[in-house]
């Protein structure tokens, strides 16, 4: 199961498990070791297109896959965004989203 933590925390804990150096994971994944590292630190944020290239490399399926995808897309920290900004009106969002995805 995969933390709820920064993706370059997981990103750099997966890579140093595998025994990868950022150059490693740069040739598996198609990209600049340079990015990687940004990635890591928390200085940037992969396109769809490289966290599905990286999920391929940890070779996550299922929920590991999604909740990746998830925390990659930074969506718990979009949703915190609307719910600060717009705290009387997210509430009552967030329900109605539930319920349609209920349906």
């Amino acid at each position: 199961m995969i933390p709820d933590e920064p993706l370059g925390k997981i990103i750099k804990r997966e890579r140093n498990n595998r025994g990868w150096t950022l150059r490693d994971m740069a040739q598996r994944v198609k990209s600049n070791f340079a990015y990687l590292s940004q990635i890591e630190a928390g200085l940037a944020k992969p396109s769809e297109e490289l966290v599905e290239r990286i999920t391929d490399a940890f070779d996550y399926e299922g929920e590991d896959r999604e909740r990746f995808m998830f925390i990659a897309r930074g969506v718990s920290a979009q949703i915190k965004e609307i719910k600060d900004k717009y705290p009387t009106v997210a509430p009552q969002y967030f329900r109605k989203a539930a319920r349609k995805e209920d349906e």
